[in-house]
């Protein structure tokens, strides 16, 4: 994900105050392929905000995947 939809993501995550988040997860415990943006626990509020705005959001087993194409 570029830097710059990093810092939009954070921006809207950020605006929320019961969210869990964490940033550079490793796919499969290598930090080869990371998830950049991985939610923990979140309200419907800061999703539907991400969808909103172009972010693509997948369910992993670590948690809720951000990403933006």
């Amino acid at each position: 994900m570029k830097p710059e939809y990093i810092a939009e993501a954070i921006n809207i995550i950020s605006k929320s105050n019961s969210i869990k988040v964490s940033f550079n997860v490793p796919v499969k415990d290598n930090y080869s392929h990371t998830y950049a943006i991985l939610i923990h626990e979140s309200n419907a509020s800061v999703i539907s905000k991400l969808v909103s705005t172009g972010f693509s959001l997948s369910m992993t087993a670590k948690g809720l995947s951000v990403d933006k194409f």
